[in-house]
Parts: structure tokens; sequence; C-alpha cells
């Protein structure tokens, strides 16, 4: 996922605030902060799991979103790095 395509799916503004709440059915939801959109991710764990977590649940719901952020920041800068090393200089030092 590009940026552009992550600034159409969370607005123009420069700055958007995420936030991680519990839905009426249990479910743990990512969404812009205020909006009354669909979440941009929805976790469910099943009962067994949701037993073995206990109030970690929320703490686990965290981690997962941030590791794809971070996966999402990490494959970017890689683009980004490939465009810059795969374009020849315009002067040799």
């Amino acid at each position: 996922m590009s940026v552009e395509e992550l600034q159409k799916l969370l607005g123009t503004q420069e700055e958007t605030v995420l936030e991680l709440v519990q839905l009426d059915d249990g479910a743990l939801a990512l969404r812009a902060s205020g909006s009354d959109q669909s979440p941009l991710v929805r976790i469910e764990f099943n009962d067994d799991v949701r037993k073995l977590l206990g109030d970690n649940a929320g703490t686990v719901a965290q981690h997962m979103v941030q590791a794809a952020i971070y996966g999402v920041m990490e494959q970017q800068m890689n683009k980004w790095h490939a465009n810059v090393v795969d374009q020849k200089p315009q002067h040799y030092s």
C-alpha cells in the first residue's frame, strides 16, 4: 500500500488520530478517531483465545496493529530506497 492509498483511505488531513475500540459485539476495531465509517481493521478472537488472553486481548490487538503499521512503513521505505538507488547520478565525485 502506498502513501497515496493511505491518504485516500484516511482522508487528506495532515495528521490522523487512530483509535482501537471495542465494538458492541466484543470485536476490537481500529478506526480514525471520531469517524462514523466502517473500521479500518477489525480483530476478533474466538472464545478460547479470548479466555486465554483475558484482559490482555486489547494489548495483543494493539501489538498486532503496530506490527502491521511497521510492516507497511518498512515496505514503503524499501520502495523509496530502491528508487533512490536505481537512479543514475547526474555527477560523479
